[in-house]
């Protein structure tokens, strides 16, 4: 006798309900606000790289005209020499360099110059000097009688321009005032190299040579450092030419600079005794010649 199979119902046992089987590797469906949100990061990389790449290529950039830029001219010297050593040192060197190069027409030196600390001779030696004191020049009616500057000497050297002759004055020549002219210019020459090189130096005193015939006060050139800061701060060449002019040949331009700077700042001068012992130098507007 046969048995009939009932199909399994709902409620038959050994049987599940499932999703139907999704092959294998096929990908989940995205969202709709997950594949925005994707996008927007896929955008926002972009955006960094892109910068990332503009930032690497105006640093290439910046490393090629770098690289390939000329180097910058070295710094131009005030002069072509300087001198060494310590600050006497260098102003003896000043001296001994400039005067060299002033020559009278026959050749010979025109003076010496002897470089030290403010100071004067005197019976008993040499005293040094302290102060500077500074008659104005009232002939302008700009200042009066009692306006004298003091200076101290802490700061101040002196170079004195001494001749062969007696007293220091030159010997040979005539007495002119394009002599006096060329004087003047190695009186800034003086200073300038002085202010330059010598630290600590505010002002500097240049004694002329006395005329040879004693008619007039000896003169000095006294200038400050303010005097001459526009020459400073250019190559020296521009001021004063390397090569020394000949008597009564100096160029026009060289002439003007000189008389600017010097002929306002030439006196006649003495020596006064301080309590303490030492010297006072007494400076008055002088008159030009020699």
């Amino acid at each position: 006798m046969s048995e009939t199979t009932t199909p399994p119902g709902d409620d038959a046992p050994g049987f599940i309900e499932a999703e139907p089987a999704r092959p294998i590797g096929e990908p989940e469906q995205a969202s709709r606000s997950d594949r925005a949100r994707s996008a927007a990061y896929r955008s926002r990389f972009v955006i960094v790289y892109v910068m990332l790449a503009l930032v690497a290529g105006i640093g290439v950039g910046a490393f090629v005209v770098i690289a390939t830029r000329p180097d910058p001219p070295p710094p131009v010297k005030w002069s072509a020499w300087q001198p060494t050593g310590s600050s006497m040192a260098q102003a003896r060197q000043i001296a001994d360099r400039v005067a060299k190069r002033y020559r009278l027409k026959s050749g010979q030196q025109l003076v010496a110059a002897l470089a030290s600390e403010p100071k004067v001779g005197s019976a008993e030696g040499d005293l040094p000097v302290s102060v500077i004191a500074i008659r104005p020049d009232t002939s302008k009616g700009k200042k009066e009688e009692n306006e004298i500057d003091i200076i101290p000497t802490t700061k101040s050297l002196q170079y004195v321009l001494c001749g062969l002759a007696q007293n220091c004055s030159i010997k040979g020549g005539k007495a002119s005032e394009e002599r006096h002219a060329l004087l003047r210019r190695e009186a800034l020459e003086l200073a300038l190299y002085t202010f330059k090189y010598v630290d600590g130096v505010d002002s500097v005193s240049v004694f002329l040579p006395p005329r040879p015939d004693g008619q007039a006060k000896p003169t000095s050139v006294f200038l400050k450092k303010s005097d001459v800061s526009k020459e400073l701060g250019k190559p020296l060449r521009t001021s004063i030419a390397p090569k020394t002019p000949a008597i009564g040949k100096m160029p026009r331009r060289e002439l003007a600079l000189v008389n600017r700077i010097t002929e306002p700042r030439l006196y006649s001068y003495e020596y006064q005794q301080a309590q303490d012992g030492g010297a006072v130098l007494v400076y008055a507007p002088a008159i030009l010649g020699t």
